[in-house]
C-alpha cells in the first residue's frame, strides 16, 4: 500500500511559514511567528466521523 500522506505531512511541517506565505498572505502576515507553533495533525480526525 502505497503511503502519499507522510510526504506532504513532513513538507508542511517543515516548510509551514512559507507554505502560508505563498498561499495565504494576508493570514501568514496576520502571525507573529516569534511565538512558536504547534502542529495539529491528529486532532482532525478525533472529531471527524470515519466513512
Amino acid at each position: 500500500m502505497a503511503d502519499y500522506d507522510s510526504p506532504w505531512k513532513t513538507v508542511l511541517e517543515r516548510y509551514f511559514a512559507e507554505f502560508l506565505a505563498f498561499f495565504f498572505p494576508e493570514a501568514h502576515a496576520g502571525i507573529d511567528w516569534t511565538q512558536g507553533y504547534t502542529l495539529l495533525d491528529k486532532e482532525l480526525q478525533k472529531v471527524v466521523r470515519a466513512p
